[in-house]
């Protein structure tokens, strides 16, 4: 017997558990190659070779692992442990799925939630579930496996691709851009509709770069940049903490003078000295290492002074003069890719008045849609993998509709998946099937429709003013248009909505021309702050009923879904679309069971720009805002514990920054959870109505998003009481919101209301009704002096924690 299947044998029969489990594998027809154990054999693994029938699906000879926790109660970190066992045997384990068991008899139900946002689909089953299976059972162990991988939506994947086996089509694009940037003193513009895959692309691009031994790269998502602090220094920071995150020699030079010398940006003294340290650490980069430099640049319109509701003045200009400047010092080292969804910007001799840096600087390319082929291996190859096998016809009907735009194909396909009868058997799709969906999406997926013509409505007018005329039948207007205005008809063509101006009679995408033919009333403006009565339809949203107070620049109304669902709909008065694109899509990034999640967001046929988030039952934290009705000290600390939990989760963490940097070489994915880490988000809007308490504990709501989504106001407000009375500065950061939540939770566990200027009175009464080590907590939260309080979540956690036993006794 080989050394491999001794071990494997003497492994197995150690316990009846583990003989179980490898006695159905082996029946199944999987091979046992590997074993492995940990926690005093609590915790093991077998790695597997998959029958021929699971390598056919997945077209992989790659071994799959199953992960076995003996507990009887599941915990999220199952998951995550097998997750990194993956990571760490990488290329020799598969990726796509993995075998997680506990004892738990919902271990199903708990890994699917655990593992919803990862790459890895994580199939969950119960130790008892294997006496159901041969030789101890009759149901059949690959088809339970099937029928689970079939439920796994491939198709909707709302974020940016960033593995390589999610992108389809462009990969001759991304050689010959990579190419072209890593020659030195190429700069090109990648431009197209929204959710047409710029960003996907850039990800791609940028791993292209990264893994090529001649560039340095550094990459700013502006958006990003703009929902926290949209001030030229604080992407310059931004920008030179990635460059010098791009590769390990980079770390080791040591005359940097801003480049990782700040684990924040609100930590650098001197803000207007950035310019000039940013400056010089390129400088430093380009005479001491003979390597080219490659700045990557987000959502590049957001800069624009011209752009509705843009706080960023001259930055465009300034940024520009700097980054054109080194260029013209260090001819062929320098190159910049940037990417939005129009080229204006670099079309204009002026900018905001001024002369532009950039006027004919770039070379424009186009993001077009997917090809037909293109399309027919997205659907196909991700359908194979949940058993569907889609007709030519389907296949033409689903290019046809969406015109081979990505996000469309994608949403598209979604629906046809989920309204298949069942996941036991293989489905085939057919045309019909399409064509029910498509009557499907112009009813539930409206948003995203007006997400991808946003822009183009709020802030390039001509553009859409052809392309109204072009959806409404105007051709003949349309035609002559198009040579007075050959501009803005070329972005036209670019985005792959026409063709040839000429010989155009209707918008290459089905859908989108039905949706604007749907609005041709609307009222571009927007709607007023009118009440909506029930029965009222904002987009694919029927309303129930007002919830809550009016605000400054919203209403909230509980509304019904298309799929019976109840959410919260947040319904702007005179609401720029693009706006809240802005603050929402980083939002949307936030997976923690502490926070609200946002489901949509878009711009009803009427006008209305809304957002629409889940809707939790529950009391807000005001109800205990009274002396009758406090929390006592245990419950009131076990909130605070929560929702300190959710700010680790989403506000900037400079340990995990420290952690990934002291790795060797950073990987593309580690860049990804840098960049996030470093940036993260502030809430800035914390008090007793933002907090409800829902059978989940206590949930973090309405994010401070309405005064960016409101175009009459240009500035971000907080409640009156609730900002540290040191002041906020310039820069909004994590203590904003520890301070806010300190107020928050003196009120509740002292039961009293808050007023501006009544602090100090909570404080008093802290100190004289709380318990000592309770009241020490939140008085340091909420210390008028910036320095004595808690410099992120993660510390006053750590004093929660050992306040929490001596307050429950």
């Amino acid at each position: 017997m080989a050394v491999d299947e001794r071990r494997i044998s003497q492994f197995i029969g150690r316990s009846f558990l583990r003989t179980k489990i490898a006695n159905v594998l082996r029946h199944a027809g999987f091979i046992i190659v590997w074993v492995s154990e940990e926690a005093g054999g609590t915790r093991w693994a077998l790695y597997l070779k998959l029958p021929r029938r699971l390598r056919d699906l997945f077209g992989t000879a790659r071994e799959v692992v199953i992960w076995v926790v003996e507990s009887h109660e599941f915990q999220a970190r199952t998951v995550t442990q097998a997750a990194q066992l993956i990571q760490s045997e990488r290329p020799r384990l598969c990726e796509d799925f993995a075998i997680v068991v506990t004892q738990d008899p919902d271990t199903k139900v708990h890994a699917s939630e655990t593992a919803e946002t990862l790459d890895t689909i994580f199939l969950g089953f119960s130790a008892t579930d294997f006496n159901s299976y041969p030789p101890y059972g009759s149901s059949n162990f690959i088809e339970a496996l099937q029928r689970r991988l079939y439920a796994r939506d491939l198709y909707d994947l709302p974020s940016a691709v960033t593995r390589a086996e999610d992108f389809f089509g462009r990969r001759g694009l991304i050689s010959e851009i990579a190419t072209s940037l890593r020659s030195g003193g190429r700069h090109v513009g990648l431009f197209g509709l929204r959710k047409i895959g710029k960003t996907s692309m850039l990800y791609r691009l940028r791993s292209t770069l990264q893994n090529n031994s001649d560039s340095y790269v550094g990459h700013v998502d502006i958006e990003r940049i703009d929902a926290i602090n949209a001030s030229p220094e604080h992407l310059l920071w931004s920008l030179g903490e990635s460059i010098y995150d791009s590769h390990r020699h980079i770390r080791h030079i040591t005359s940097f003078e801003l480049f990782g010398k700040y684990r924040l940006f609100s930590a650098i003294p001197d803000k207007s000295a950035v310019f000039e340290l940013f400056d010089h650490d390129i400088r430093v980069i380009l005479t001491e290492t003979s390597r080219s430099v490659v700045i990557m640049l987000d959502e590049i319109e957001l800069l624009s002074p011209d752009a509705p509701g843009s706080t960023w003045g001259g930055a465009f200009v300034r940024i520009w003069r700097l980054l054109r400047g080194l260029d013209q010092q260090f001819p062929d080292r320098l190159s910049y890719f940037v990417t939005g969804t129009n080229p204006s910007v670099f079309e204009q001799n002026y900018v905001g008045g001024r002369e532009n840096p950039v006027y004919n600087y770039f070379r424009v390319q186009y993001l077009r849609p997917l090809a037909q082929d293109e399309v027919e291996s997205l659907l196909v190859n991700l359908g194979r993998r949940m058993g569907l096998k889609w007709e030519e016809e389907a296949v033409d009907r689903v290019f046809g509709a969406t015109g081979g735009h990505p996000a469309l194909v994608r949403s598209l396909a979604s629906l046809v998946h989920t309204s298949r009868p069942d996941w036991e058997a293989e489905a085939v799709v057919t045309r019909e099937n399409v064509s029910a969906a498509i009557d499907r999406f112009l009813i539930e997926k409206s948003s995203l429709l007006s997400q991808i013509v946003a822009v183009l409505q709020e802030q390039y007018p001509d553009e859409y003013y052809l392309l109204e005329m072009l959806t409404h039948g105007k051709i003949g207007e349309f035609r002559e248009f198009a040579n007075q205005f050959p501009s803005d008809t070329a972005h036209l063509v670019g985005y792959g909505l026409c063709v040839q101006p000429q010989n155009c009679r209707s918008l290459e995408i089905e859908l989108l021309q039905t949706f604007l033919q749907k609005r041709r009333t609307e009222k571009i403006s927007g709607t007023d702050s009118a009440y909506l009565a029930p029965g009222s339809r904002i987009a694919s949203y029927e309303v129930i009923s007002s919830i809550g107070s009016p605000g400054g620049f919203s209403r909230v109304y509980a509304a019904k879904s298309t799929d019976g669902s109840t959410v919260a709909l947040k319904v702007f008065n005179n609401g720029l679309l693009g706006a809240l694109h802005r603050e929402i899509e980083p939002l949307q990034e936030i997976d923690h069971r502490h926070v609200v999640r946002v489901i949509d967001y878009g711009r009803s046929e009427e006008g209305s720009v809304y957002m629409a988030m889940e809707l939790l039952e529950g009391r807000s934290l005001r109800d205990f805002c009274t002396k009758s009705t406090r929390a006592s000290e245990a419950q009131t600390l076990q909130w605070l514990s929560e929702i300190l939990s959710a700010m680790f989760a989403f506000h900037p963490n400079d340990a995990l920054v420290r952690e990934i940097r002291h790795t060797a070489e950073i990987s593309t994915d580690d860049l990804m959870r840098l960049e996030e880490a470093r940036h993260g988000f502030i809430h800035r809007d914390v008090k007793p109505e933002n907090v409800i308490v829902a059978d989940r504990g206590a949930v973090l709501i309405d994010f401070n998003i309405s005064v960016r989504a409101s175009e009459q106001v240009v500035t971000r407000s907080v409640t009156p009481g609730y900002h540290p009375p040191d002041g906020i500065g310039a820069v909004w950061d994590v203590d904003v919101d520890l301070y806010q939540l300190g107020v928050t939770m003196l009120q509740v566990a002292i039961g009293a209301e808050h007023r501006e200027g009544t602090v100090e009175d909570l404080r008093l009464a802290a100190r004289e009704e709380l318990s000592p080590k309770f009241s020490k907590v939140l008085l340091k939260m909420t210390d008028p002096v910036k320095r004595n309080r808690f410099a992120s979540a993660s510390q006053a956690m750590a004093e929660v924690n050992k306040v929490q036993p001596s307050v429950q006794k």
